[in-house]
């Protein structure tokens, strides 16, 4: 006489528990309490039974057999810890030579003697371009009074250094200088795409130096779902465990990962 197979912990609960547990596992991005309206729980408290739901033994038992399913094979975690431990910044930055900014100081007697020459520079120009562009009547005269403005603000510059040079007779200013060249290491993200290595970044922020990039260390996640598998135990008593709720879970409806940490994912 054959003996019908035991039930499996999913197996046991209620349908609406099914429901809320089948809700949470098809879009880790939900909440308990969408969760539970999904289920169809209904009420003033249903908050309150979201919780209640997620610390019930029988749920959590669920949810273990669920994450069997769903996660990664041991192998699996092994090539994806052995991909993390190879990660260098060489699969994601380029050695660049860029120019940089260099400003070197100029003494301000040379400043002085530049400004004289330009000034008379604008002083022989301005008339002679208005003739070849054939200002006259009070064309020119506008033209030539935004010469002459340029002019006075050039002379108060000259004044604003003599007085300077009063003060400090070795004052100086700082101009730019000869090209200078750095090397830099930029963020490629093709070169990292194209290496398959892009999933190993934790972060991608903009620094003072452009975009960084922060590597992940093995995931605390796949570690707990190498020891639901028995990865670290040979005779797999592991294998056995059942991951827990955390109590205080709350799964958030912002985006990846399914909590706020792993730490309160899965309590093996």
């Amino acid at each position: 006489m054959s003996t019908k197979p035991e039930k499996t912990a999913f197996q046991s609960l209620t349908p609406k528990q099914k429901a809320f547990v089948n809700a949470i596992c098809a879009d880790p991005n939900i909440s308990a309490t969408a969760a539970a309206t999904k289920a169809g729980y209904k009420g003033s408290g249903i908050r309150v039974e979201a919780h209640r739901l997620l610390t019930n033994a029988n749920i959590r038992k669920a949810f273990a057999e669920k994450l069997k399913d769903v996660g990664p094979s041991t192998e699996e975690i092994a090539h994806r810890w052995d991909r993390v431990s190879r990660a260098t910044l060489d699969d994601f930055y380029t050695l660049k030579e860029v120019e940089v900014e260099n400003k070197v100081p100029q003494h301000l007697t040379l400043a002085i003697k530049e400004e004289e020459e330009a000034i008379a520079y604008e002083q022989d120009y301005a008339p002679r371009a208005a003739q070849v562009l054939g200002y006259t009547g009070e064309e020119l005269s506008d033209y030539m009074a935004r010469s002459e403005g340029k002019v006075r603000r050039m002379q108060l510059r000259i004044l604003e250094w003599q007085m300077a040079l009063e003060r400090d007779p070795q004052a100086t200013r700082l101009i730019d200088g000869p090209k200078k060249y750095e090397q830099v290491l930029e963020l490629d993200l093709v070169k990292a795409q194209k290496a398959g290595v892009l999933d190993l970044a934790r972060s991608i922020k903009p620094t003072q130096y452009g975009l960084g990039i922060e590597l992940r260390d093995p995931d605390a996640a796949l570690d707990k779902l190498a020891r639901i598998k028995g990865a670290y135990e040979k005779d797999n008593e592991q294998s056995r465990a059942v991951p827990v709720l955390n109590t205080k879970v709350e799964i958030i409806a912002t985006g990846p990962p399914l909590a706020r940490s792993e730490k309160e994912v899965l309590d093996v």
